[in-house]
């Protein structure tokens, strides 16, 4: 084969093998947050990509700023993780889901790692090739690591580590692509690995623990191979590192005078013992007991060194000891990586890992090798049991499912050591009543399931076709089924835009909602949720700029269900939230002239007590309840002015001007507040405050209207949200005689009002629950309008 047939066989392997995993990938693609690292690394690059910054506006809720300074324009936390590359790519999927219609934003992002890690199977073929070994082996290899190992786990992820192995293998191919070439290349070789390692750097700092496997990998060609005195310095080194690291897994915990002397380097020991042992010992969570195949790298390095090949044994052997002993001395009471597939941290250096395995590849695809394939057979099966199970349902499920000592940690002692607690055997378990949370099941699109499962048997056999026989025509079609299957994912994610349960797609007055807030919010207005309910539709469907979407922690005065009370019933506004939602709910409001709410509950949920919502109407002005044509009780809109403060309840302050007007017998408008004055311009908000008081017992609700009305026409240009006093939270019927209650309101002035004098109208009534009818309540004072029905409050305003 000629040298330019050799690259093009090589690169119709290559793209053979990224569709296929890929295809594999997508029948399994779930897009999931499920750790907190991931919904703040999709909240960093959702900042980034919209506004600039690394605000954690959307995950507030899981971690809010406990320091608001004042002079910060948002009192939100900045996204706290260093290394942010990850984040940063993933602006240019953020950006394709804002171009291309029906693109969710979890659903694109997630694909990152899908892709991550599949072109991460194309690059251990590529480096096994130029390794010289031959192309079979290097495809069996490449594809055993994409499916029988963690690269599949994470490939459902938005951790940072799948990134960083991808450009490591990245540097150490360029490094080998120009081991023998002109100094020139050499030396471009040489700057293209710094670069792929520097690249790992920023993803993960971790990645400098890859430096001294890719400085041994880089020296030239045979180094050693005929140097006793090296070949013996680098065993006896090898030797003293495992020497150290048994020595850590055996002496837990280690003796106080070595403990504090490692302490002064800043190396925390205290955790390495149990973190080595799960990392290399434990079946069910070390690097070789949730990635099987794995093992055959002893044997493969075995025959590496026989060949002489002590370069890469080292590099393999040196990569596997630095992350392992420079996590677990490192990490500290973090060694496990929280909710994750283990061993997470060492993710990296699985690809290193599966190089060694290429020999024994090799030696199992000549004749006569039965036991070797059977025994790789039985590893691989097992690792894609292991790796199914891992994608099959989110990690969350494993820590419920074990029993109740382990206290729903997941790096419970028993679940690394005993096969009846491993994930892959527990997990397994609650596909009967979970079944599989896979993207396309959760949307009920089985065209979705149908057509991957027929590109990857595509795939494979045009690869298996292209592997027997080198020159053979499907290596034409490679690129065609690439870019097929490119536009396959982007049909079916399109499919299952509004069909996703767990982000609330199917939930047309959400769509409604956030379309009006499209058209209808201004550059600065902040939509507040009050809880993460509807927190993974913001996340999966909100592509506009503004409003900017801050999510707070459910107050602890709120519900989550009529089945679950809330932890505080209290009269006190100031118990109803945690201390930094009440700072960044005034934070807001002084910097701010409006804030949206989205709630998902309503007066129609009389468990629901709506904290958010009572305090806001308490202390700010309520502009309107937007009223969406989807009716839906768990979806609504509100608008409120926070230009003003309004008048504090908890005081004895009773308004700027008293007025006369009395509704009905008994009730009395006892004043007002304008707290921005009488001048205004068309499309401001008018706040204004009214202090109502009953002289006795009421029988009935009575609803307030107000309007804006043209002072010399007489006729109502705008009208406020009909409501309860105070924002729909005072009931008449139950006021007590005697106790003003403030009522705060706000007209927002239409756009196209005329210049001139404007008067507010105020009018109450009440609606009969049998009839439907409604009756005002005839209204005495200096100035009444229609027919001694409508109040009018002593002032005129100035539209200019």
């Amino acid at each position: 084969m000629s040298l330019s047939s050799s690259k093009t066989y090589s690169f119709s392997v290559f793209l053979l093998l990224v569709t296929l995993t890929l295809s594999v990938y997508m029948l399994t693609f779930r897009a999931v947050i499920q750790s907190g690292d991931t919904l703040r690394a999709l909240d960093a690059a959702s900042s980034q990509a919209r506004y600039g910054d690394w605000l954690m506006d959307e995950s507030n809720w899981f971690k809010p700023a406990l320091i608001i300074r004042e002079e910060s324009e948002l009192p939100l936390r900045e996204y706290d993780v260093e290394e942010r590359l990850n984040a940063q790519l993933a602006t240019v999927l953020l950006r394709l889901a804002d171009f291309l219609p029906r693109l969710g934003n979890i659903h694109t992002v997630w694909l990152f790692n899908v892709f991550v890690a599949s072109l991460s199977v194309g690059l251990i073929f590529c480096l096994l090739r130029a390794l010289k070994f031959s192309g079979a082996a290097a495809a069996v290899v490449a594809l055993a690591a994409g499916l029988g190992t963690n690269l599949w786990a994470y490939s459902q992820t938005f951790f940072r580590e799948p990134l960083s192995a991808f450009f490591i293998l990245a540097g150490l191919l360029s490094l080998q692509l120009g081991r023998g070439r002109k100094p020139i290349v050499r030396l471009l070789s040489l700057g293209a690995a710094a670069g792929g390692l520097y690249l790992a750097f920023l993803t993960k700092h971790s990645a400098v623990f890859a430096i001294p496997a890719a400085l041994i990998f880089a020296l030239p060609a045979g180094y050693g191979a005929g140097r006793l005195f090296t070949r013996r310095l680098a065993l006896w080194l090898l030797a003293l590192a495992g020497a150290s690291i048994t020595l850590l897994m055996v002496l837990d915990p280690l003796p106080q005078p070595l403990s504090q002397l490692l302490a002064q380097f800043g190396i925390k020991a205290d955790f390495a013992g149990a973190a080595l042992r799960s990392y290399l010992l434990s079946p069910g969570a070390s690097i070789w007991g949730t990635s099987p195949i794995l093992l055959l790298a002893i044997a493969g390095g075995l025959m590496l060194w026989r060949r002489q090949q002590y370069a890469l044994v080292l590099t393999v052997a040196t990569g596997l000891i630095a992350y392992v002993a420079g996590h677990a001395l490192t990490t500290g009471v973090h060694w496990f990586g929280g909710l994750s597939w283990p061993p997470r941290f060492l993710l990296p250096v699985l690809p290193l890992l599966m190089l060694a395995t290429a020999p024994a590849a090799e030696r199992m695809l000549q004749p006569g090798q039965s036991r070797l394939r059977l025994l790789w057979a039985v590893l691989l099966l097992y690792g894609v049991w292991i790796q199914f199970s891992a994608v099959s349902l989110s990690w969350s499920h494993y820590s419920d499912s074990l029993p109740a000592e382990s206290q729903g940690l997941a790096e419970w002692l028993p679940s690394m050591y005993q096969p009846q607690y491993f994930r892959w055997a527990l997990l397994p378990q609650r596909w009967g009543d979970l079944g599989f949370d896979f993207l396309w099941t959760r949307a009920q699109l089985p065209i979705w399931g149908f057509s991957f499962v027929a590109l990857a048997l595509a795939v494979a056999w045009a690869l298996i076709r292209l592997l027997r026989h080198g020159r053979s025509r499907w290596r034409y079609a490679s690129p065609l089924l690439a870019i097929f299957c490119f536009n396959l994912i982007l049909l079916n994610l399109s499919a299952a835009y509004d069909r996703d349960p767990r982000t609330q797609s199917a939930q047309a007055a959400l769509h409604e909602a956030r379309d009006y807030l499209a058209g209808a919010a201004q550059p600065g207005d902040i939509l507040l949720l009050p809880s993460n309910d509807y927190g993974n539709f913001i996340l999966n469907h909100f592509d506009g700029v503004w409003p900017r979407v801050i999510v707070l922690p459910r107050p602890p005065a709120q519900a989550a269900s009529d089945k679950q009370p809330a932890k505080i019933v209290s009269n006190n506004p100031n118990s109803w939230f945690d201390v930094q939602s009440l700072r960044v709910i005034h934070a807001l409001a002084e910097k701010h002239d409006r804030l949206w709410v989205l709630d998902n509950t309503s007066p129609f949920m009389p468990w629901s007590f709506r904290p958010l919502e009572r305090y806001l109407a308490r202390h700010y002005y309520l502009v309107q309840d937007v009223q969406l044509t989807t009716p839906d009780d768990a979806v609504r809109l509100l608008e409120y002015d926070t230009s003003a403060t309004a008048p504090d309840p908890m005081t004895l302050y009773f308004g700027d001007a008293a007025t006369d007007l009395r509704y009905g017998d008994s009730i009395r408008l006892v004043s007002y507040v304008l707290p921005k004055g009488g001048q205004y311009e068309p499309g401001d908000a008018i706040p204004f405050s009214l202090l109502w008081q009953t002289e006795i017992a009421l029988d009935h609700d009575y609803t307030v209207a107000a309007f804006l009305a043209d002072a010399s026409s007489g006729q109502a240009v705008a009208q406020g949200y009909d409501s309860r006093p105070q924002g729909g939270f005072v009931e008449t019927s139950k006021q007590a005689p005697g106790i003003p209650v403030w009522d705060n309101r706000a007209i927002r002035i239409p756009a196209h009002t005329q210049p001139g004098d404007y008067r507010l109208w105020v009018v109450l009534y009440r609606i009969d629950s049998g009839s439907g009818d409604i009756t005002r309540l005839p209204v005495g004072g200096a100035e009444v309008a229609d027919s001694g029905t409508i109040g009018v409050l002593p002032f005129v305003l100035d539209i200019r």
